[in-house]
């Protein structure tokens, strides 16, 4: 897609200074943009590459704007308009609704009309599965998982027993959430397997890297908070 700078200026509250007609198609690297493209400057250590700069327009703060050779959309938190910006011009592709054939899902579970469940994965009994949930090819949910509304499973995501995703939680490919914490007692020389009874509450708008594990409680629940 592209959008003039005018209409960024006005959706993200910036102060534009350049042509209001210019058009953006993507965002670069102050080194590497074009005139079809945007870049920011939120660390001063890459000043010497906003002077250098061929980028259509940069987003950046006030105290840098005279020194931009190009149009400038002048805000107070360069580096979080530019995130929102990123966002708009490259918006992360929406999965179909619907249930690949090759995936497993027991009678018991709910899965909503308009979640996405991937290739070859598995859904076990009593699992909830929400509006406009996202779970990708290769995914393994066990019995008594709920995924809340948007939630987005990128991949080969694992979660145990009776873990609870919140609204919109991203969690990248790998992550494996409420398998047994490292729980043992010593008995006579040797180790005895204590039972981790609880389960994990991720909260919403929370984002998960790639492989992360995730632990159970070993009685209480391990919970993320929202906005992690």
């Amino acid at each position: 897609m592209a959008i003039s700078l005018g209409e960024l200026a006005v959706r993200f509250g910036c102060e534009l200074r350049g042509d209001p007609d210019t058009r953006i198609e993507r965002v670069a690297t102050l080194a590497s943009a074009d005139a079809c493209a945007l870049s920011f400057l939120a660390n001063p250590r890459y000043r010497q590459q906003l002077a250098q700069t061929r980028a259509g327009a940069v987003v950046l703060g006030a105290v840098h704007a005279q020194d931009c050779p190009t149009a400038a959309l002048v805000c107070e938190h360069p580096y979080a308009t530019y995130a929102r910006i990123a966002s708009l011009l490259h918006p992360t592709p929406v999965a179909a609704p619907g249930v690949h054939p090759s995936a497993v899902v027991a009678a018991s579970a709910r899965i909503d009309p308009t979640a996405h469940v991937g290739a070859f994965t598995v859904i076990g009994e009593r699992v909830v599965v929400g509006p406009r949930v996202c779970v990708g090819p290769y995914c393994l949910i066990e019995e008594g998982v709920t995924l809340a509304a948007e939630a987005h499973l990128v991949a080969r995501v694992t979660l145990c027993r009776g873990v609870e995703i919140g609204a919109r939680a991203l969690l990248q490919p790998g992550t494996v959430i409420g398998g047994d914490g490292f729980g043992f007692a010593p008995e006579r020389g040797r180790w005895l397997k204590v039972p981790q009874l609880g389960t994990v509450r991720i909260g919403a708008d929370v984002e998960i890297g790639a492989n992360t594990t995730i632990d159970r409680g070993a009685i209480d629940d391990t919970i993320i908070e929202e906005g992690v």
